[in-house]
């Protein structure tokens, strides 16, 4: 016996906005049989916002910009949208006696255009809302539709919907264009139609299932039902998808319609398939400690610590020291063997390739200035690990700035910068030392007197 309609209003030539929405209730008991507005509701927008901008002046003309849609219920629940403001605006009106406009909330969907492109209610007071995102200039972002169980849990800027479509395993089908324009309802199904033309129909599942959609490439496609995923449960029949199972409770897939509580000294958050035991769970700080300077900040010392270091593993590769030792292995058995030349060796060719080694071993000896053959063995283990310190020498000094810098792959110790740090700062985040939490437990419990004297 009442009806609602929403549209545009022309305020004249001399207001600055030219069209402004309106929103008419009107009722069918009047004495001629014709329908006349009892009440009417002009929505309000926000001073210094940008729907507040707004002069309307092309409203006069039509423009899918300015589509508005209307849904009524059993309940007499009044859904209007206005995609062009992107507000979906929620009233009630009383059955029995359809006078009265009664504004409950709105929902409005950022700075974008196109929420409320469509309405649609179901059964139990669950509403469907196609919410489009458009640019202010009106070009096409994305789509969606969303239901929200209206009647148990309101309706405003602030509310979750109960389930989204498309979502990442109920996927738009290729052969369906991925932009919504209208949809329609029964109590529980629903019809959604793209800009191509192509309709894609909900059919309601039970208890326990959700909708899936197979691309069967028939227009037009219809939804089939598949049980709720481990986690999740469908505690009523709808269009509506699973909910993930609240904090505390768990579905490990045995359950569709329901989760069972979990465990009190268990972990079970949202959406749990199982419970881990807290005994499990470890504490992870994240947070970062502000970097300290290593013990030795002096290059001399840094580069004899890294050059007398042999370590295991890759320390050995990168250790100046081991290929030292080879090299001077290699000389010492090079020595042994002049040696024992010496007095096995008749042959005077022979001996004049030992001398001729022994000559050019010379002419290698840094230590003794010629001098001496052997020092030229020495003088290779000792050219061995200067080449090594040049090496760790030119990498170091890479490793300036530390912004620039990675991890330091030539030394055994790939964390070492060529960087020093210092704070006065401690963060409260970073857990103390052993010695440090001590110190600060004494003073926790430490017993203050404090004696005031008043002249």
């Amino acid at each position: 016996n009442f009806g609602v309609i929403s549209g545009f209003i022309y305020n004249g030539m001399n207001s600055t906005v030219k069209y402004s929405p309106i929103i008419y209730l009107f009722n069918f008991n009047s004495s001629n049989g014709r329908p006349i507005i009892v009440n009417e509701y002009k929505p309000i927008t926000t001073p210094g916002t940008w729907q507040d901008l707004l002069i309307n002046d092309d409203a006069n003309f039509y423009s899918a910009e300015y589509d508005m849609s209307v849904s009524i219920n059993q309940y007499g629940d009044v859904l209007v949208g206005m995609q062009f403001i992107n507000r979906v605006l929620l009233f009630s009106v009383n059955i029995r006696k359809p006078t009265q406009l009664y504004f409950v909330s709105r929902n409005t969907n950022g700075r974008t255009l196109g929420n409320g492109k469509s309405i649609a209610w179901l059964n139990n007071g669950i509403a469907a809302l196609i919410v489009n995102a458009y640019t202010l200039d009106y070009d096409w972002l994305t789509s969606q539709f969303q239901i929200y169980d209206i009647r148990t849990f309101g309706y405003n800027s602030n509310s979750t919907p109960l389930s989204i479509f498309p979502n990442n395993h109920e996927k738009v089908p290729k052969s369906l264009d991925p932009i919504f324009i209208n949809i329609v309802s029964s109590p529980s199904s629903l019809a959604l139609l793209d800009k191509s033309g192509h309709i894609l129909i909900f059919l309601s599942t039970l208890p326990g299932f959700y909708l899936t959609v197979k691309d069967t490439g028939t227009m037009p496609l219809i939804t089939t039902s598949q049980a709720c995923m481990p986690g999740t449960f469908k505690n009523q029949s709808g269009i509506h998808d699973c909910t993930l199972c609240p904090s505390g409770t768990k579905n490990p897939g045995n359950f569709t319609t329901f989760c069972i509580p979990c465990s009190s000294d268990s972990f079970c958050p949202l959406g749990s398939v199982d419970e881990v035991p807290q005994s499990a769970l470890e504490n992870v700080i994240q947070a970062v400690p502000y970097p300290k300077s290593p013990e030795n900040v002096v290059f001399e010392e840094i580069l004899i610590k890294n050059m007398f270091l042999i370590g295991s593993n890759r320390c050995v590769v990168v250790s100046p020291l081991f290929w030292t030792l080879i090299v001077g292995s290699l000389a010492a058995g090079i020595l042994i063997i002049m040696g024992i030349s010496k007095y096995i060796i008749k042959d005077p060719r022979k001996k004049r390739t030992r001398e001729l080694i022994k000559k050019i071993f010379r002419h290698t000896d840094l230590f003794g200035e010629g001098e001496l053959w052997v020092g030229g063995l020495a003088s290779l283990a000792t050219i061995t690990l200067v080449c090594f310190a040049y090496v760790f020498s030119n990498h170091f000094i890479r490793q300036y700035p530390i912004e620039a810098s990675s991890d330091s792959y030539f030394a055994c110790d790939t964390t070492i910068r060529n960087a020093k740090f210092q704070t006065g700062l401690q963060s409260l985040a970073i857990p103390l030392a052993n010695t440090d939490q001590q110190m600060f437990d004494l003073l926790d419990n430490q017993a203050l007197v404090l004696n005031v004297d008043f002249v």
